[in-house]
């Protein structure tokens, strides 16, 4: 009976709940900057290598944080944000194609030294979503996708364990900012229920024509676009309390330590030096940009910094969130890029991928 109860899924999703939670305690115990999806995602990911017939992690659970994070997120948006919005496209279109063309450069780099295909190495290198990457290198008959979640899980690693602590650390936190943001409530929403309910509405009808759409990321983009909606001539989008923030982070952050590949340590000390060090050298990359413009534009080093830093949407939101830097800004700056790649990019890689395999075939015969 012990057996059968320890093998059902019940009991594998409570486990690794629990080894969440721990996670998320033992980092903001220790003062860890974003705790509650660092502390999920390195505890779950390490016991994985041991554990793993006794774990298990739904995505629907990493789409529940998502839509909390999006709603957050679509707090955010004001007119004011979205008249910047627009006056920042040029600068998002400029950032955007020198991040992608260093990335590319690195990706070439990788792709020489452990004789990669172009597209497993470029897909590997592009700082789009980890998720997003992977599904495309499946759609490649000459991509690699395990080498592919590799390398963007390396990165993802990298991204969300140096730019927060650079952002806090080393570059300076405007006080005045910080100050001017309003104290949430812990748990429980400051909102009326009738508008609740429509919020509710809008905000599947918004998820539903995003997964129609196939946009990136319908449960984060969905949600924003609601509160956004309703922000911007609706009743005004709910502050959601910092409780079920915490819970977003935990929920994103065990999903991304649960589906990490730590399991294949012979392409991990094959391919470990040469990823690492191209990612560090992106993230510096965006670094030093992010030093260069915030002057001209007149904005705050670490608000730009985070918007190009090669992460994630909701990683990026999450630290923003945290040192209460504009949040519109960030967000947009990180779509832009997502979209850029998906619907730009991605076309000329499959192009690419489909005339190299022309002309092995043609090699061949």
């Amino acid at each position: 009976m012990n057996t059968y109860f320890m093998e059902s899924k019940s009991f594998k999703i409570i486990f690794t709940s629990i080894l969440a939670f721990l996670g998320g305690y033992l980092f903001e115990s220790l003062g860890v900057y974003l705790p509650w999806m660092l502390g999920p995602l390195f505890v779950v990911m390490i016991a994985k290598v041991k554990l793993a017939k006794y774990m298990f992690w739904s995505k629907n659970f990493r789409s529940t944080g998502l839509v909390i994070l999006g709603l957050q997120l679509g707090s955010s948006f004001t007119k004011q944000s979205l008249n910047e919005m627009v006056e920042y496209l040029p600068v998002m279109l400029f950032t955007t194609i020198a991040i992608i063309l260093f990335s590319m450069l690195t990706g070439w780099f990788i792709g020489k030294r452990m004789n990669l295909s172009p597209s497993t190495s470029m897909l590997g290198s592009f700082p789009g979503g980890l998720s997003q990457m992977v599904v495309l290198s499946e759609e490649m008959k000459n991509s690699d996708e395990t080498v592919v979640g590799f390398m963007q899980t390396l990165r993802v690693i990298l991204v969300i364990s140096m730019v927060p602590w650079l952002v806090t650390h080393v570059m300076s936190v405007d006080s005045n900012a910080m100050a001017a943001i309003a104290e949430r409530p812990f748990f429980l929403f400051d909102y009326d229920w009738k508008i609740a309910i429509m919020m509710l509405g809008t905000l599947l009808l918004f998820i539903i024509i995003t997964k129609r759409m196939r946009f990136p990321l319908p449960f984060l983009l969905g949600p924003l676009m609601a509160a956004g909606i309703f922000n911007l001539v609706g009743p005004g989008a709910p502050q959601i309390p910092d409780f079920w923030l915490n819970m977003s982070q935990l929920l994103i952050g065990t999903h991304l330590g649960y589906t990490l590949k730590v399991n294949n340590p012979r392409l991990f000390r094959k391919m470990f030096g040469a990823v690492f060090l191209s990612n560090v050298l992106l993230i510096g990359f965006c670094y030093y940009l992010s030093i260069q413009l915030a002057p001209v534009l007149s904005l705050q080093a670490n608000e730009l910094f985070l918007s190009m830093a090669p992460g994630g949407v909701a990683e990026m939101a999450v630290t923003a969130l945290s040192v209460h830097v504009d949040l519109s800004v960030v967000t947009s700056f990180h779509l832009f890029r997502i979209l850029f790649i998906l619907f730009l990019l991605s076309p000329v890689i499959k192009w690419l991928d489909g005339r190299n395999e022309g002309k092995q075939e043609q090699g061949q015969s």
